[in-house]
């Protein structure tokens, strides 16, 4: 059975997402940090040190205030994502379960959390993701939750046919986010979605190279695609 997507606000998530981002600031420079964070919100600056928080309690009171002056716009546009969703919600299943088996949909909350952070993780131990709080083009949103339920099935796979693979490697993300775009980009999703989705400037040289031979959703063999990216995302550095 497919999973159903739940749809529920969490302040404590999205306090959860802040302090992700700031935890991988040892790893990527801060780069996801200003991105997502202070890009947005340049004001949450004087809280940080390097990088590192050194006031949480206003950062969360912050965030906590921010929830309650959005609560009514949050809720109601959470309730257009759902109706969104639920009117394409079996066409994705179709379209998905053309690479990925029911079996591979493997147990999780499956929930889909607002945020007000200028990217939208995703939370491969729990299944758990989120959307933004507010966007201009809604029907967008169908494609971001299109793309993170993709990958749940894209990792459940991995790891089952690909051991030797970690699937918390800096390989196995570029794998499954070119794999998103080669895939969510062709006709057959298109004709659903209607929209693109957006990709990562690093990947860019190696989409254009597979989409010539992946065109159409018709033309994609799973593992051969998947093989061609792995080859192709090793040469890629953080």
């Amino acid at each position: 059975m497919y999973p159903k997507v739940k749809f529920q606000i969490s302040v404590k998530k999205d306090i959860d997402t802040l302090l992700a981002f700031t935890k991988d600031a040892n790893f990527d420079g801060g780069e996801n940090l200003n991105w997502a964070i202070f890009r947005k919100y340049p004001e949450l600056k004087k809280y940080y040190n390097n990088n590192k928080i050194t006031n949480q309690k206003e950062l969360e009171k912050f965030i906590k205030e921010k929830y309650k002056k959005e609560k009514e716009m949050i809720e109601k546009n959470l309730e257009v994502y759902e109706k969104n969703w639920r009117k394409i919600e079996n066409k994705f299943f179709d379209l998905s379960g053309e690479f990925f088996d029911e079996k591979y949909w493997t147990k999780g909350k499956y929930t889909a959390f607002p945020t007000i952070w200028g990217m939208f993780p995703r939370f491969l131990g729990d299944k758990t993701f989120q959307v933004p709080y507010k966007y201009r083009k809604k029907k967008y949103v169908n494609v971001v939750i299109a793309h993170e339920m993709l990958h749940f099935a894209f990792y459940e796979y991995i790891s089952n046919k690909y051991p030797k693979y970690k699937t918390d490697s800096f390989l196995i993300w570029n794998t499954s986010e070119i794999f998103n775009e080669v895939v969510q980009n062709s006709p057959k999703w298109l004709k659903i979605f209607g929209v693109k989705t957006m990709g990562y400037p690093m990947h860019e040289k190696i989409v254009k190279k597979l989409k010539k031979k992946y065109h159409k959703q018709e033309d994609i063999n799973r593992d051969e695609l998947i093989k061609n990216i792995l080859k192709e995302a090793e040469s890629i550095k953080m």
